[in-house]
């Protein structure tokens, strides 16, 4: 029995067949989601009222650094985990714990460089005085927060193996639990503080408990420093390109929050990071049923010699992404403004109109899950591409349109519809490897406008019963 069936076959034997685990691995995302999907509503309603708009925008920034600097040193240890041929030994998962431990050390010396950099540079007035740059307490918040990733670098290895076998009940019972703790403590430190603080200090104490729950919920070898230089080149070589990709994302998704967060007012910002956080929700919700089983799924239909059949499996999988994302576009274009005079103060009227473009982004959700096939096949040059062309998209875009033509909502619109030359490439080389039916590409394009039917309905009767 070669390795990937040998695989499979032990992945499938707990649990019954591949498609009750996929099924059961939606529905449980899917109360993931909607527990998520409250929390967030309740921290937002309840967070808006208790701390200004600047605060949101000092902390994005905050979350920009932390971010970019676990994305390019990201070598993917669930990953390499999930895709790793063969059975999978003590020794590798060690190894594995011990490259966590190393790269949140090297993440915490880079936010503290980076928190000197920014206080020099705040002393020497290289910031617009309304900036989010200039804001005294953000290089002491950011130099904090690294020390998040010194912490969550101890968290056992173990997850990944229950996620490579798609046992998913401990997974979702921690994403519950951990959704409800978070909530609760947020809010009371922000009650407590009412200041940035609030955030940080709710992340820290975050990373501590996911780290308690990896070792609470999931059985597996003792975790100890491993230096096995087999183990160690694999991960080295294999990480690499994973780096190099994520690195690439990461420049990608941190665009708006660099060029935004430096053309824009701490407060005029923080209305954008809450826009985001709304349009988000969606995608939220794809993206973690997506991750959860994205990968298992992809490495399933490479077994099919036939391109038909492939095709045919992919497009089936893509019937939940493609319908969510664009009913949820085409409802937040016209709910957003009732949305945000429901949850939101008059303070943050602003949030409506920015909600209405960046959802025009989600109807590009569904096409770029082709991305998985790749990394499933171990094409990692081919991701590299991608975020390469993703990345030159975002930020020529975001400049020109912020700074050559001095618009914010040009960038935007920039923010929205960046994935459009991604998505190319990801068809012009999908068909060549007949993964992809052009047909198939638009056929639910109509859940568009059928979305923003709906949207404005449920606007007219909210505002009837209000």
């Amino acid at each position: 029995m070669n390795p990937l069936k040998k695989r499979l076959t032990s992945a499938l034997s707990d649990g019954g067949s591949f498609r009750r685990k996929i099924i059961t691995s939606a529905a449980l995302s899917t109360l993931v989601f909607v527990v998520h999907l409250i929390t967030r509503i309740v921290s937002t309603i309840v967070l808006t009222r208790i701390l200004t708009p600047d605060v949101f925008g000092v902390f994005a920034v905050v979350m920009t650094f932390i971010y970019i600097f676990e994305q390019f040193s990201d070598i993917s240890v669930r990953a390499l985990i999930l895709t790793k041929e063969g059975e999978l030994d003590d020794d590798f998962l060690r190894s594995c714990w011990t490259a966590q431990i190393l790269r949140g050390l090297l993440i915490f010396l880079l936010c503290c460089c980076v928190a000197f950099g920014i206080k020099l540079g705040q002393d020497a007035g290289w910031f617009p005085a309304e900036s989010s740059y200039a804001v005294g307490v953000l290089p002491y918040a950011i130099a904090c927060i690294g020390i998040a990733s010194i912490i969550t670098g101890f968290a056992s290895t173990s997850r990944f193996v229950y996620e490579r076998n798609m046992n998913f009940r401990q997974i979702s019972i921690e994403n519950l639990i951990r959704a409800v703790v978070s909530l609760t403590i947020t809010i009371t430190l922000a009650f407590w503080l009412r200041s940035i603080w609030a955030l940080v200090y709710a992340f820290l104490i975050g990373a501590v408990i996911q780290v308690i729950f990896s070792f609470a919920l999931y059985a597996g070898p003792a975790m100890r420093l491993n230096w096995d230089r087999t183990n160690l080149k694999l991960i080295i070589d294999r990480g690499k390109w994973i780096a190099g990709q994520s690195g690439l994302t990461a420049i990608l998704l941190v665009a708006d929050r660099f060029v935004l967060g430096f053309a824009m007012s701490a407060s005029s910002f923080g209305f954008y990071y809450v826009a985001r956080q709304i349009v988000d929700l969606v995608e939220m919700f794809l993206s973690s049923v997506h991750a959860q089983m994205g990968l298992q799924v992809f490495t399933e239909l490479q077994k099919h010699e036939e391109a038909s059949v492939w095709r045919r499996q992919y497009y089936r999988y893509r019937l939940l992404f493609d319908g969510l994302s664009m009913l949820g576009a085409g409802g937040l274009m016209t709910f957003a403004p009732t949305l945000v005079g429901i949850v939101y103060d008059d303070r943050y009227a602003e949030i409506a109109p920015i909600i209405q473009i960046l959802a025009v982004g989600m109807i590009l959700v569904g096409p770029g899950l082709l991305r998985e096939a790749f990394v499933a096949e171990r094409r990692l040059k081919e991701m590299t591409k991608l975020s390469l062309v993703r990345a030159v998209t975002v930020w020529s875009g975001l400049l020109i349109a912020v700074f050559g033509f001095g618009s914010i909502t040009g960038g935007l619109v920039v923010i929205a519809l960046h994935r459009i030359p991604e998505i190319g490439f990801l068809l012009t080389k999908g068909r060549r490897e007949q993964w992809v039916s052009l047909l198939n590409e638009i056929r639910l394009l109509p859940a568009v406008p059928l979305g923003a039917a709906m949207g404005w309905g449920m606007a007219q009767l909210l505002q009837g019963f209000v």
